[in-house]
C-alpha cells in the first residue's frame, strides 16, 4: 500500500477518535483545530521522503502500538516510506548527550513537510530511541502529546518525572517547559501544535549557556 489522502485521513481519524475516547486537557482544543483543517483530496500532497538514523526503531514501536490500535500501526507502517523525518536545527549532541542525534526525529503528517499543509497547525510523530533524555524545552505553541508506546517518563514545568501510560494524553500549555526520558522501550508519540507554530522549540540549556 502506498500513502494517499485516504490512508492519511484514516490515520488522522484514528488519532481524533482515540483522543476523544481518552479525553483530558487539551483534547477539545486539538479536536476543534483538527475540524478546521482542509484534509480534502485537493489539499493532499506527497512530502519529500527523508530518513534519520532513529527510524531503525520505528518497527519496534509499531509492534508495541499494535496492542493499542493494530489498525493505526498498520496504517502508519504503510505511510512510513513517505514520511519526511527532521530534527530541530538547534539540537546537538553537545547539549543533549552523545548519540542523541542518532536517536531523535519528528515527522509531520500535517504541516509544512506533511501530507496536508495545515493552517497554523501541526500534527506529527515524535520518535525517540531507548535510554534518552530529551531535555527541558519550551515553545509558544500549545502542545498535546499522545504516547503510542508504553514506559516513557515525562515532566512539566520542572516537576518530577512521571511515567505515562500508552495512550495517555499529555498537555503542555504555551511556553511551559517539559522534558521526556525513555528507557529500554523507544518512544513513538503523536504530537500536536494547535497554534503559534511558526516558532521552533527552544532548549532551556541554551538559555543557561547564554547567561553564562
Amino acid at each position: 500500500m502506498t500513502a494517499d489522502a485516504g490512508l492519511v485521513r484514516d490515520i488522522l481519524d484514528r488519532i481524533e477518535n482515540g483522543l476523544a475516547a481518552c479525553g483530558g486537557d487539551g483534547v477539545a482544543e486539538v479536536r476543534e483545530r483538527l475540524a478546521a483543517q482542509d484534509f480534502s483530496d485537493a489539499a493532499f500532497r506527497m512530502p519529500a521522503p527523508a530518513a534519520k538514523p532513529v527510524v531503525r526503531v520505528l518497527d519496534k514501536t509499531l509492534k508495541a502500538l499494535k496492542a493499542m490500535d493494530a489498525g493505526m500501526a498498520d496504517a502508519l507502517s504503510a505511510a512510513a516510506p513517505a514520511l519526511h523525518w527532521a530534527q530541530s536545527a538547534s539540537y546537538s549532541d553537545d547539549i543533549l548527550g552523545e548519540g542523541f542525534s542518532q536517536n531523535y526525529a519528528w515527522a509531520q503528517l500535517v504541516g509544512g513537510d506533511g501530507f496536508f499543509a495545515g493552517d497554523d497547525f501541526q500534527l506529527g510523530l515524535l520518535l525517540l530511541g531507548p535510554d534518552r533524555h530529551y531535555l527541558d524545552h519550551y515553545h509558544p505553541a500549545p502542545e498535546l502529546y499522545w504516547p503510542l508506546t508504553p514506559g516513557s517518563l515525562w515532566r512539566k514545568g520542572g516537576s518530577d518525572f512521571v511515567e505515562r501510560q500508552q495512550g495517555e494524553v499529555i498537555w503542555h500549555p504555551s511556553m511551559v517547559t517539559h522534558a521526556t526520558i525513555t528507557r529500554k522501550q523507544p518512544l513513538l508519540a503523536v504530537y500536536v501544535w494547535t497554534r503559534q507554530t511558526e516558532t521552533s522549540a527552544r532548549l532551556c540549556a541554551l538559555d543557561e549557556t547564554a547567561k553564562a
